[in-house]
């Protein structure tokens, strides 16, 4: 799993299957003759839509419908309602008439083509896109910049389902981090994807792993509250030694939720 930007966009690869007009004639296959006068809009829809670089989705939504139609219109010959087919027509620069029973083919001059966002991509595909940040996390302990942001690395992109399955709160508080050193072996090696969700900030579960500022180090570790008042670090790894916080010099700053690795 990596990070992506709008540069990794893979450039698609459209494949055209021709329909012989006189084989639907004469077609026992009921479904392809009910098709005829709805093939050349079909057709037209889509040229519009890859001449304008968008993905159904992204489609859906300029034409104000929803992506489960532009589906339909491009693959079954459905017809649009009459607000969608007006907005095709006037991108087309045409009439609807025209756009309806004419080919339509763009001229390179008349429309800017808009590439496909990252955002509309997720949503065709089902992913949500989690915010991959370095907060210089260490499951040893990484010195930590008190003054500075935390630098956005790139997306992840997460199953939506598999999302809202596992996570009922809002997406926006998940960051994903990659973990580094080896305190926190097994259960955590180092580059593995850490997800955290940042709304957890009191330590209202023991032994479970989370995200913490210990003075100025980043790390992760189980957490324990003490008889004391203190907070017990522990790490995963038996050589490693576990440490005691006292006196605000620990900072929750989320509780991981899930992690993953490359196989």
């Amino acid at each position: 799993m990596s990070s992506m930007t709008q540069h990794d966009i893979p450039t698609g690869i459209i494949t055209q299957v021709g329909i012989c007009p006189e084989e639907l004639v004469y077609s026992r296959n009921t479904g392809y003759a009910s098709r005829m006068g709805q093939t050349t809009l079909a057709r037209n829809i889509a040229a519009l839509r890859k001449h304008l670089g968008m993905t159904q989705a992204a489609f859906a939504k300029r034409v104000g419908s929803a992506q489960a139609n532009v589906s339909k219109w491009e693959n079954e010959g459905r017809q649009p309602d009459a607000m969608p087919m007006s907005e095709m027509a006037a991108l087309a620069d045409v009439s609807v008439k025209d756009f309806t029973n004419s080919v339509w083919r763009p001229n390179s001059g008349d429309i800017a083509a808009e590439p496909p966002s990252l955002e509309s991509i997720a949503a065709e595909h089902g992913w949500v896109l989690i915010d991959e940040i370095d907060l210089a996390f260490g499951m040893g302990a990484t010195y930590l910049d008190p003054d500075r942001t935390p630098e956005r690395l790139g997306v992840i992109p997460f199953a939506a389902d598999w999302i809202r399955d596992m996570y009922r709160g809002s997406i926006m508080h998940l960051k994903v981090v990659r973990g580094r050193g080896d305190s926190m072996e097994p259960t955590i090696r180092d580059g593995d994807f850490v997800l955290i969700d940042t709304s957890r900030r009191r330590l209202d579960e023991q032994d479970v792993v989370w995200a913490v500022s210990y003075g100025e180090l980043g790390m992760i570790r189980r957490l324990r509250q003490l008889p004391g008042g203190g907070v017990e670090l522990m790490p995963d790894n038996a050589v490693v030694r576990p440490t005691e916080a006292h006196d605000g010099e620990l900072h929750i700053m989320g509780r991981v939720i899930w992690i993953g690795r490359r196989m």
